[in-house]
């Protein structure tokens, strides 16, 4: 499957988007729509009948799984051992972190990164992290069609994806990709 992405400033560009996507021959099914929040996807979800992804919630979801996980360090050659002196007081000494630290050594701050590669983002990840934490949101057209029905054997090649692609651009998309 062959995805494009658009990434829009405000709700109504994606409400305006849908719209031109769904008159083009697209269908809900195909249509992937994320936002940084219910504050940001709201109105699309009112206007369109079309169910926008928060990113928050998931990255807000994995970080109090997070939370709840131990995890052990090794903290080397840097924490002197009770009773002992000279250089063999200093040592490896397992130190368990729990909570906030423990997120932050493994995860990508808050939690972004990891929602976007659940929601299958994993290609533009720095440019859609970056647009989520803005408040812009992310439409994605996903189709396994690479001709629309209009394209006759030697006739020109109408990739339902360029179709996506000419849409986003007509309604002021500020960066589109393919992934």
């Amino acid at each position: 499957m062959a995805k494009k992405l658009g990434i829009f400033k405000t709700e109504q560009e994606v409400i305006d988007t849908i719209t031109a996507l769904e008159q083009a021959g697209f269908v809900p099914g195909e249509l992937q729509i994320i936002a940084k929040d219910g504050e940001h996807s709201r109105r699309i979800e009112a206007e369109t009948d079309v169910h926008a992804d928060e990113v928050m919630e998931l990255a807000r979801t994995k970080g109090s799984l997070a939370a709840n996980e131990g995890t052990t360090i090794a903290a080397a050659a840097a924490i002197p051992t009770t009773g002992m002196t000279g250089a063999s007081g200093w040592g490896a000494v397992p130190l368990t972190t729990d909570g906030l630290l423990a997120t932050n050594l493994r995860s990508d701050d808050d939690g972004i990164n990891h929602a976007l590669r659940v929601l299958g983002l994993d290609n533009a990840e720095e440019e859609s992290r970056d647009a989520i934490r803005e408040g812009h949101i992310i439409v994605v057209v996903e189709t396994d069609e690479s001709h629309t029905m209009m394209d006759k054997e030697g006739g020109p090649k109408l990739a339902r994806l360029a179709v996506a692609e000419s849409v986003f651009r007509s309604q002021g998309a500020e960066h589109i990709a393919d992934l």
